[in-house]
């Protein structure tokens, strides 16, 4: 069995109480916002370096990538 890439193991998250899920929930349903997953190769993580949203030493942190995909994805749809 080959062992498992580091970059291919999902990093755990940090727990939440059932209180913080439920609001978080209501706040996104409050704003008709709705959650997705993105897969993002290291390729796109260099681009959003490069591009400003996301600071090199963050590379690693799944909320500050997922703020700069946000960040990113806002900025594109906005340009249109």
């Amino acid at each position: 069995m080959m062992p498992s890439s580091p970059q291919l193991t999902p990093q755990m998250r940090d727990p939440k109480t059932p209180a913080e899920r439920i609001r978080l929930f209501r706040r996104r349903q409050k704003f008709r916002r709705q959650l997705v997953m993105v897969e993002v190769d290291p390729r796109e993580v260099d681009a959003l370096i490069d591009r400003g949203y996301l600071e090199p030493q963050d590379r690693d942190d799944r909320e500050a990538l997922a703020a700069a995909v946000n960040a990113c994805f806002s900025d594109a749809l906005m340009t249109l």
